[in-house]
């Protein structure tokens, strides 16, 4: 019954938005929150918003990777939605690492909720023991994007990844040692450049590289680096897009990972 309710709000949200005129360039922000977890541990992943004023329709898909974590449920929903809290998920391809949320607002009022508030949170099992990294999606499947506000206009959203770092079983002891090396940048998120400063505390041989979530490669560095700081001033030009992505500082004794977002 709530997936069948489900599909009968996510169909009618999507012929409402049918009659909306015009499409305008992104007004909203949503992200997902970056967590470092452990083996076997259970984790929420928060689903936040910026500029999310005079919403009348919001629907998309968020995804993970199915093999490594386990899908636990879907809470925190923002009282602002909860007319029917339930019938806002959609959980047929939950197997699949895939979650639908859809959520429309029959009074034509709209709603709005301060910046950073959580729109809903996914709660997840850690099934692998291996340290590695994965990233957690938005997307269009199975639930296809689309948010209009008040004014009719249907808004281009951006959505920004987030990284889930399984501290486990790894060659690499004391991954993250701030007492080894640290790692700033600002500003960050950035559209023209910004500015990393990778302060190491002791002499190192290390390897700096910067690659997009699919793991391509778009620089990296290789030295003896003495005691101090580093900088490394990145201009937009390096990244293909707007998107999430990673710098890593990675020697024998240390692994540190920094995300950067370019808007």
């Amino acid at each position: 019954m709530i997936y069948f309710t489900y599909t009968v709000r996510t169909a009618l949200a999507v012929a409402f938005l049918l009659y909306f005129p015009s499409i305008i360039e992104a007004q909203v922000s949503i992200y997902a929150n970056d967590l470092t977890v452990q083996p076997e541990e259970t984790f929420t992943v928060d689903v936040t918003a910026q500029g999310f004023q005079n919403i009348l329709a919001c629907q998309f898909s968020v995804s993970w990777d199915s093999m490594a974590f386990e899908f636990k449920g879907a809470e925190n929903l923002n009282e602002v939605f909860e007319d029917y809290p339930l019938d806002h998920f959609g959980f047929a391809q939950i197997s699949q690492g895939k979650l639908g949320f859809s959520w429309i607002d029959f009074s034509l009022a709209g709603v709005s909720v301060q910046a950073d508030d959580i729109l809903f949170s996914v709660r997840l099992k850690t099934l692998r023991e291996e340290s590695a990294m994965y990233t957690f999606n938005f997307g269009g499947d199975p639930t296809a994007i689309e948010v209009a506000d008040t004014a009719e206009n249907i808004l281009d959203v951006a959505f920004y990844e987030g990284v889930i770092t399984i501290d486990g079983i790894s060659s690499i002891r004391n991954k993250n040692r701030p007492d080894l090396v640290q790692v700033n940048s600002s500003p960050n998120p950035f559209k023209e450049k910004t500015q990393v400063d990778i302060h190491f505390l002791r002499p190192a041989s290390a390897h700096i590289t910067i690659h997009n979530l699919l793991g391509a490669t778009l620089y990296e560095e290789s030295a003896n680096f003495k005691s101090g700081l580093h900088t490394l001033n990145l201009s937009k030009d390096i990244f293909p897009q707007a998107g999430t992505y990673l710098l890593k500082v990675q020697s024998e004794d240390f692994l540190v990972t920094h995300k950067l977002i370019v808007i």
